[in-house]
């Protein structure tokens, strides 16, 4: 995914750089004076129907790419990071469930997954705050270049912090909990 397939630099390795994917909502929202394309191309298109459509929907795959692995549907979409050689795919899909900032590891490197409350991936960045490169992919591609990428599979971590959260609230509870059912209840 990152050495150049045609034209003058074809087989030479690319400079991967940051972006960002994102709705119209988000974009307007932080760059006001962004301008639309005109649809007027010169081609009878209708640029207001997505000529993938069907494909999102149909899990077969119209490109080879070998074998797919299992760890997710072929047409999952995931993000993909690679850092020193090492690589992780985080699907869409999980990271919507839990807006706010995930922190990990890649490469053992930090990195930072921002979703917003719209379930929108809004950032990829390091621990300092920089944009770092991303790539937005269905699974089968990513996996055909990164044959042993790592999977993430839903923040652990958060589910650990909740249930302790909620533990040490029981345990400081304890002792009124113990003296109200002294005061109010019989012994058997």
């Amino acid at each position: 995914m990152d050495k150049a397939i045609a034209g003058p630099l074809a087989g030479k390795k690319l400079k991967k750089l940051a972006s960002t994917r994102t709705g119209w909502k988000t974009r307007r929202n932080k760059h006001p004076s962004t301008v639309v394309l005109s649809t007027d191309t010169g081609y009878s298109r209708n640029y207001s129907v997505d000529p993938y459509e069907g494909y999102y929907r149909n899990l077969g795959i119209w490109f080879p790419v070998g074998d797919v692995r299992k760890d997710l549907s072929p047409k999952e979409m995931v993000i993909g990071i690679e850092i020193k050689g090492k690589a992780k795919a985080y699907p869409i899909s999980e990271l919507r469930k839990r807006p706010g900032i995930l922190k990990e590891e890649v490469g053992g490197e930090p990195v930072q997954i921002e979703v917003s409350p719209d379930s929108e991936i809004v950032g990829v960045r390091d621990h300092m705050g920089k944009s770092i490169p991303a790539i937005f992919s269905y699974w089968f591609a990513w996996q055909a270049f990164h044959p042993k990428t790592a999977v993430y599979k839903g923040d652990d971590k958060f589910l650990v912090a909740h249930v302790l959260k909620r533990f040490s609230w029981v345990m400081r509870s304890w002792p009124d909990f113990l003296s109200l059912a002294e005061k109010n209840c019989s012994p058997f």
